[in-house]
């Protein structure tokens, strides 16, 4: 295990943040720490132990103008996969002159959103594809904008210098979870972990746009067609939901 990650010393849990937009926004999934040994996530939330070495990664995304907001990621990233029921839609997006794109955004009331992206990418690079990445020393940390039915979501993975592929965590409906493993490729599972409601599966992937797949098929966001289930609106008051349910997580930790 390494001392020290992107000249960060591992001597303490750090936080580091994803956040697509700045309004209405959702904990889109529990807070998860980052195994760099194991190349891996863990949910910090139903562990009742944690290293006293890092990182906790908290992806947060816009829960307002969903749809309006995915078509403006098109805008700016044309490279961004829009499902069938989007294209047309976003075909007009692209074909909107600065002006008309001005206005689009005005009446939807979206205009933040593009400061977000802008600022998110002063931090998160944004890799093609609707990836997004931030490097950290030796490993890469991603996350993959995921779409199905108009619906989208951000999961994340990682990889690390020397080793082939990607960590990839997915959470998977119980009366799905036979059905998934049948479709794994070989060499692909690596632990399963049970929840309330799901089975989480940690998988080594041999690439993003594999990740992406088994997630629009099998996360249960868009198998069951719900989020976490914990999801917090944290717009209203984000400070007092941390100092009450994840800090203390953080600050009793049991080496």
């Amino acid at each position: 295990m390494p001392s020290h990650v992107g000249g960060f010393p591992l001597s303490q849990i750090r936080k580091i943040e994803f956040r697509l937009g700045s309004t209405y926004l959702t904990l889109e999934v529990p807070p998860f720490y980052v195994d760099f040994e194991k190349r891996r996530f863990s949910s910090i939330v139903v562990r009742k132990r944690l290293p006293n070495e890092g990182m906790a990664i908290y992806v947060y995304v816009t829960r307002h103008r969903h749809v309006e907001k995915l078509l403006l990621l098109r805008r700016l990233h044309p490279d961004v996969c829009l499902p069938d029921e989007l294209s047309s839609p976003g075909t007009a997006i692209e074909e909107l002159s600065r002006k008309e794109f001005q206005a689009f955004i005005r009446v939807t009331k979206i205009q933040q959103f593009v400061r977000d992206i802008r600022s998110l990418e002063k931090e998160w690079e944004y890799s093609g594809n609707g990836v997004w990445l931030k490097q950290v020393g030796f490993f890469g940390l991603y996350m993959i904008l995921v779409v199905k039915d108009a619906r989208w979501t951000v999961r994340p993975a990682i990889s690390r210098k020397g080793m082939e592929g990607y960590g990839f965590e997915i959470p998977v409906d119980t009366s799905l979870s036979k059905s998934f493993m049948e479709g794994l490729k070989e060499g692909e599972l690596e632990e399963i972990h049970d929840h309330v409601d799901s089975q989480h599966f940690h998988l080594a992937i041999d690439s993003l746009a594999r990740c992406r797949e088994l997630a629009r098929h099998w996360d249960y966001y868009f198998s069951t067609r719900t989020r976490w289930r914990q999801t917090v609106f944290l717009a209203f008051d984000e400070e007092r939901y941390l100092q009450e349910n994840i800090n203390p997580i953080l600050h009793n930790i049991v080496a």
